[in-house]
């Protein structure tokens, strides 16, 4: 098609700049909603390319919108920028370990690049470039999701590094759950009597969930730590809290393991006299949904760049985690494509050691699979139907 060949022109024109966005990053790396820098260099970018920016973006600081096109079928391009905490690049506390710079640079290239072309050949359509902060920690997809920022928007498209190509990567749904339990202070040799163990109320909650693991089914995760326990061994724990985190392939089904979870912090609460409080620290994340029709255009595009995709039984046998692209999904026609470099293992040194000048190759090649993806779904009036057709069942 004619747009095709202006999206592999128009790439390798913008190749060193999309190149220096992906360095930029990784120099800079910050945590979750402190993603100041990052968002600053992104925004002002996209606005030299023609985009109007909206920031902050649903009350969050490093979250923004930019947006091209005023009327035409839309795209949403999910950028995510920040990094983890840990050994980075010149000895910085944090670092791209999970290829969030290179995530913000295919998305970005990708949305300039469909403008480009949209502008050039007179197809009207709109972009939006979504800059989602804080992927690790917060989950801001979430709540963009649910505020009904992507209310519009006809396909989604994001791209993210891992070891093998995978078209059909699925993501658990995830609640993070934080139990505060407040008991009373008392001396442990003097007066224990006195007291109320808040420390043994997060035991028990401990002790009741790994029995609870017995009863669940084979796709069910739950893991956590605890946060506080006491501060001296003489003293009664007045105060104790435990994070926990469940997972599971539906959200309908992790919904009712969290009301069981609930149960049981409520048991160990009555069972020790401790006061209970529940705090949600994270944005909920919930599975990703798939769509057939959207998956075969991928595909295609997977091809055309030299890209094979592992089956989607050998997707199943791998082990997964959860993002908050899963939330886009269930708003609206969503595709999420794992890009295989060799050895990219994320949240590893391995995978820190690649995420910049190691991927560029990669770099190039998705972002114009992800251009070309948008450009189909834009000129295909049929292909929106079925991809709503897909949605609405």
């Amino acid at each position: 098609m004619e747009y095709r060949q202006l999206i592999a022109e128009l790439e390798e024109k913008l190749a060193r700049e999309l190149e220096g966005i992906s360095h930029y990053l990784y120099l800079h790396p910050e945590l979750g909603l402190e993603e100041y820098l990052s968002a600053d260099f992104l925004t002002a970018y996209l606005e030299e390319k023609g985009f109007v920016i909206e920031r902050p973006w649903y009350g969050m600081e490093t979250a923004f919108a930019a947006r091209w096109g005023s009327e035409g079928p839309c795209v949403a391009f999910l950028a995510e920028y920040d990094a983890l905490p840990g050994h980075g690049p010149q000895g910085c506390d944090n670092g791209h370990s999970c290829g969030h710079n290179w995530i913000a640079a295919t998305t970005v290239g990708a949305a300039v690049i469909m403008k480009e072309v949209c502008q050039a050949l007179g197809i009207p359509a709109r972009v939006l470039l979504a800059g989602c902060p804080a992927e690790e920690t917060f989950g801001a997809k979430s709540l963009l999701a649910r505020e009904g920022a992507f209310d519009g928007v006809d396909c989604a498209l994001q791209a993210h590094l891992s070891e093998v190509t995978n078209l059909y990567h699925r993501s658990l749904a995830l609640t993070a759950m934080e139990l505060r339990y407040y008991g009373r202070s008392a001396h442990a040799a003097a007066s224990p009597w006195e007291g109320i163990n808040a420390l043994d109320a997060v035991q028990l909650y401990y002790a009741g969930v790994a029995a609870l693991r017995q009863q669940l089914r084979p796709d069910i995760r739950l893991h956590g730590v605890i946060r506080e326990g006491g501060k001296a061994a003489n003293s009664i724990p007045e105060r104790a809290s435990c994070l926990y985190y469940a997972r599971a392939e539906r959200r309908v089904d992790l919904d009712k393991v969290v009301e069981r979870l609930l149960d049981v912090a409520k048991g160990a609460a009555l069972m020790t006299g401790a006061r209970l409080e529940v705090n949600w620290p994270e944005q909920p994340m919930d599975d990703t949904r798939h769509f057939p029709s959207l998956e075969v255009v991928m595909e295609r595009a997977l091809a055309r760049e030299g890209y094979t995709s592992i089956t989607r039984e050998e997707s199943n046998l791998r082990t997964v985690g959860s993002t908050d692209v899963g939330n886009v999904s269930q708003v609206c026609p969503t595709a999420f494509v794992e890009i295989g470099v060799d050895g990219f293992n994320c949240h590893t040194e391995e995978a820190l050691a690649l995420a910049d000048c190691g991927c560029y190759d990669s770099l190039h090649r998705t972002v114009r699979l992800l251009a070309d993806v948008a450009m189909e779904v834009v000129t295909d009036p049929a292909l929106r139907e079925r991809l709503w057709s897909e949605f609405r069942q």
